[in-house]
C-alpha cells in the first residue's frame, strides 16, 4: 500500500537575467568609486591602537565615581573598541578574498580536469568484477563507506549551492549596503567638520570614535568593490565545484547501486544455501517418509522461506531508506536556499522565476505507507521467534515433546534425525531473529524519516504557493508594455510550436484502449437511453403537486436523471484527454489536467443549464417563473463560455508556471475575461431583481 507524496531529485537552481546582474555590478562598482574616493585618506590617517584605548577604557573603569562627560567617553571608548575589532575583521576577509581570487584559476582548472574525468564511461562489469570477491562484510563495510561519501558529498553541494546564492545576489545586497554606508559616511563628515545644526563641540572620544567608524565604513566599501571584482571569478569557480559535487554524487549513487545489488544477491545466497541444507538434512534421506520427521521438516522449510523473504524485504527498506534520506537531505538543501533567496529577492521578477521552477522541480515519488502496523507486525514475529528458540534451546525435553504429541513410537534413526532438524531449526531462527532486527531498525529510521520529508516537503510546497501567489510574475502593465505590445504578441506567436505525431497518437488510443472502451460503452448506452430518462423526468414532473402522486423523492431522483443526461459529454471530455495523456506528448500532462477542468466546467454548466430548461427541473419542482429561468439559462451560456479561457491559463500556470512569465497574449486574455465576468455578472445580478419582481409567483 502506497501514497503519494510530491517529493524531490532536487537540483540546484540557476538565476536567471546574468547579464542583468553583470551591468548591475558594473554600475556599483562604478558608485563604489565614487562613495569610496576619500577611502585612501582615511584609511591613511592614523587610528588608536586597540592597547591604548583598552587601557584608557580599563582606567576610567577603574574608577568609583564617573561624572556623566567620563561615562560618555567610557562609551565611546566601548564602541570604538568595537569598530576596532570589525576593522580587523574586515581585513582578515578582504586578505581571504584575495587569497581566494589568487587559487581561483588553479582550482578551476583542477576542478575542471576531475569533472571531465568523472564524465568518462565506467565499465560496470569491471567494478563489479572487482567486488564480487569480496566477503558479505567486506562489502557492507564499504557500502556504508560509500554512503558516508555520500551524504558528505550533498553537504558539500548544500555548501555550495548556498554560497553560489549569496554571490549571484551579491549586487541587489551592495545596493542597499552601499546606500546605508554612504549615508552615514556623510553624516559623520558632517560631525567631524561641525557642520551639524545645533551640535555641540565634540569629545575627544567621540572624534576618535566617529574617525574609527569612517575609516571601517570605508574597508567595507572598499571590500565590497573588490568583492564585485571578483564576483564573476569566484561564480565560476563554485559553478563548476558545483556540477563536480553533482557528478560525484551521481557516480556515489552508481557505486551504492552497484553494492547494494551484490549485497543483496549474496544475502539471499547465504539464505537460500541455509535453506536447502535445511531442507535436506545429512542423514535424514532414508526415514523423511515417517510422519513426524516429515512434519519438522516442513516446518523447516517454511521457516527457510521465511527466511528469504525476510532478507528480501530487509534489502527492499535499505533501498528505500537510502532513497528516503537523499530525498531528505535534499529537501532541506532546498528549503535553506529558497529561504535566502526570498530574503534577498523579495518582490522581484527573478524571485517568481525561481519559485516556479523550484515547484516544477518537485517530483512524484512513493513513501511506503502503514509504518506503524509493519513495526507493530514485526515486533509481534520477532517475539514468536525468540519464543521458538527458547524452546528449542530445551535439547532433549523439546524433541520428546514432539514424540509425545506425536503419539508415535520413536526409534534411535528418528530422535538422531529430529536432533539434526532441531539444530537446523536453531540456526534458521537465529538468521531470521537477525534479519527482523535488522528489519525493526530499518523500518523505524524509515518512519522517522518519512515523517520529516513529509514536513519538510509540506512546508516547502505551503511557502512556494504562497510566494508564487504574492510575487510578481509579469511586468507591470503601463505604458511601456502597451507599446511593446503588438511586437511582443508577434514574437510570442512566432514561437508556438505544436507538433502531433500520429504515430504516437496512435499509440497512445492503444494504450487508452482498456479506459476508453468501457468509457465509449458507458456514453453510448447513456445516449440510448435519453428517451426513457426524458419520460421518467417528465413524469416526475406532472406527479409534482398532485396529492397522491407526490412524493419527497421526487426532485432527488429528477436531479439524478438530469445529471445522467450531462455525463456523456463530461465523460467524453475525459476520455480525450486520457488518450492524449497516454499518447506521451510534450504536453500530454497539461491536455489530460486541461479535460478533467474541461469536464468538470462542462458538469456545472451543463447541468445548470438543463435544469433551468422550458418545463425543467426549475420551473417544475421549484416553482421560478418561465421568464426567470429563460433570463438565468442564457446568463449561463455565457459564463461559461467566458470562462472557459480563464480554466485554460489557470491549468497552464499550474502545470507549466514558466511559460507565463512574458506570456503577453495570456495577459490580454486573462483581462479581457475578468472584464467580461464582470460585466456579465453585473447584468446578471442587475436584470434578475427585475425579472423577479415582474414575476406573479415573486420568482
Amino acid at each position: 500500500m502506497h501514497r503519494w507524496l510530491t517529493l524531490p531529485s532536487l537540483a540546484p537552481l540557476m538565476f536567471v537575467g546574468a547579464c542583468r546582474r553583470r551591468i548591475a555590478a558594473a554600475t556599483l562598482l562604478f558608485l563604489i568609486y565614487a562613495f569610496s574616493s576619500p577611502a585612501q585618506a582615511a584609511l591613511s590617517g592614523d587610528l588608536p591602537q586597540r592597547s591604548e584605548v583598552q587601557s584608557q577604557l580599563e582606567m576610567l573603569n577603574k574608577q568609583k565615581a564617573l561624572t556623566p562627560v567620563e561615562k560618555l567617553s567610557q562609551q565611546d571608548l566601548t564602541r570604538t573598541l568595537e569598530l576596532l575589532d570589525a576593522l580587523e575583521r574586515n581585513r582578515q576577509d578582504a586578505a581571504q578574498l584575495k587569497q581566494q581570487v589568487q587559487q581561483a584559476p588553479a582550482k578551476l582548472s583542477q576542478v575542471t580536469a576531475e569533472l571531465d574525468a568523472l564524465k568518462q564511461p565506467v565499465d560496470n562489469a569491471a567494478a563489479r568484477a572487482a567486488l564480487l570477491p569480496l566477503s558479505l562484510r567486506q562489502l557492507e563495510s564499504r557500502l556504508y563507506q560509500t554512503l558516508d561519501e555520500l551524504q558528505s558529498a550533498q553537504e558539500s553541494l548544500s555548501t555550495y549551492n548556498s554560497q553560489l546564492v549569496s554571490l549571484q545576489t551579491q549586487p541587489e545586497r551592495v545596493q542597499s549596503t552601499m546606500y546605508a554606508a554612504s549615508q552615514r559616511l556623510q553624516e559623520i563628515r558632517s560631525q567631524l567638520s561641525g557642520q551639524t545644526p545645533g551640535q555641540d563641540s565634540l569629545r575627544n572620544s567621540q572624534q576618535v570614535m566617529l574617525s574609527t567608524e569612517q575609516a571601517l565604513l570605508n574597508a567595507q566599501l572598499e571590500l565590497q568593490r573588490k568583492s564585485l571584482e571578483a564576483n564573476t571569478t569566484l561564480q565560476d569557480l563554485l559553478q563548476k565545484q558545483r556540477d563536480y559535487t553533482t557528478a560525484h554524487i551521481d557516480a556515489l549513487d552508481r557505486s551504492v547501486q552497484l553494492l547494494q545489488e551484490i549485497v543483496n544477491s549474496k544475502r539471499l545466497t547465504l539464505s537460500e544455501k541455509t535453506a536447502k541444507e535445511a531442507q535436506n538434512p545429512e542423514d535424514a534421506t532414508d526415514i523423511q517418509h515417517d510422519q513426524l520427521v516429515s512434519k519438522q521438516l516442513d516446518v523447516n522449510r517454511q521457516l527457510s522461506q521465511r527466511l528469504i523473504a525476510a532478507t528480501e524485504e530487509s534489502n527492499t527498506l535499505f533501498q528505500q531508506n537510502i532513497r528516503v534520506k537523499n530525498w531528505l537531505d535534499r529537501g532541506l538543501q532546498a528549503e535553506r536556499n529558497l529561504k535566502e533567496q526570498i530574503q534577498v529577492l523579495k518582490g522581484s521578477l527573478v524571485l517568481s522565476r525561481i519559485l516556479y521552477q523550484q515547484q516544477q522541480s518537485l517530483p512524484q515519488g512513493t513513501l511506503l505507507a502503514d509504518m506503524d502496523t509493519r513495526i507493530a507486525d514485526l515486533r509481534l514475529e520477532q517475539f514468536d521467534i525468540n519464543q521458538q528458540r527458547d524452546d528449542l534451546f530445551k535439547g532433549e525435553d523439546y524433541i520428546n515433546q514432539l514424540v509425545t504429541e506425536s503419539k508415535e513410537k520413536a526409534g534411535p534413526e528418528v530422535i538422531d534425525a529430529l536432533n539434526e532438524i532441531v539444530d537446523m531449526r536453531r540456526e534458521l531462527l537465529d538468521q531470521l531473529n537477525k534479519q527482523l532486527s535488522n528489519q525493526l531498525s530499518l523500518s523505524i529510521n524509515l518512519q522517522i524519516n518519512q515523517q520529516q520529508l513529509t514536513s519538510v516537503y509540506g512546508s516547502l510546497q505551503d511557502t512556494l504557493t504562497q510566494q508564487i501567489f504574492w510575487v510578481n510574475s509579469n511586468k507591470p502593465v503601463d505604458l511601456a508594455w502597451l507599446k511593446a505590445m503588438p511586437e511582443a504578441v508577434r514574437d510570442q506567436i512566432a514561437g508556438l510550436d505544436f507538433k502531433f505525431d500520429g504515430g504516437k497518437l496512435l499509440q497512445g488510443g492503444v494504450n487508452a484502449l482498456v479506459f476508453l472502451i468501457p468509457l465509449l460503452l458507458a456514453i453510448g448506452v447513456l445516449r440510448w437511453r435519453y428517451r426513457l430518462i426524458d419520460g421518467h423526468l417528465q413524469k416526475l414532473a406532472n406527479d409534482v403537486g398532485q396529492l397522491k402522486r407526490d412524493g419527497q423523492l421526487h426532485t432527488p431522483k429528477a436531479i439524478a436523471l438530469t445529471l445522467l443526461k450531462v455525463l456523456p459529454g463530461a465523460a467524453l471530455l475525459l476520455g480525450v484527454g486520457f488518450w492524449m495523456y497516454r499518447a506521451d506528448f510534450g504536453i500530454s500532462d497539461f491536455i489530460w489536467a486541461l479535460s478533467q477542468q474541461l469536464a468538470l466546467s462542462w458538469l456545472v454548466f451543463a447541468f445548470s443549464y438543463r435544469m433551468l430548461k422550458p418545463g425543467g427541473i426549475a420551473e417544475r419542482h421549484f416553482n421560478f417563473g418561465p421568464n426567470l429561468c429563460a433570463h438565468y439559462r442564457r446568463q449561463t451560456l455565457r459564463l461559461g463560455l467566458a470562462l472557459q479561457p480563464l480554466i485554460f491559463w489557470s491549468v497552464l500556470g499550474e502545470k507549466a508556471p514558466l511559460r507565463l512569465v512574458e506570456d503577453v497574449i495570456g495577459q490580454i486574455v486573462v483581462m479581457l475575461t475578468l472584464a467580461l465576468l464582470t460585466v456579465l455578472v453585473f447584468r446578471c445580478v442587475a436584470t434578475a431583481g427585475v425579472k423577479r419582481a415582474r414575476t406573479p409567483c415573486g420568482w
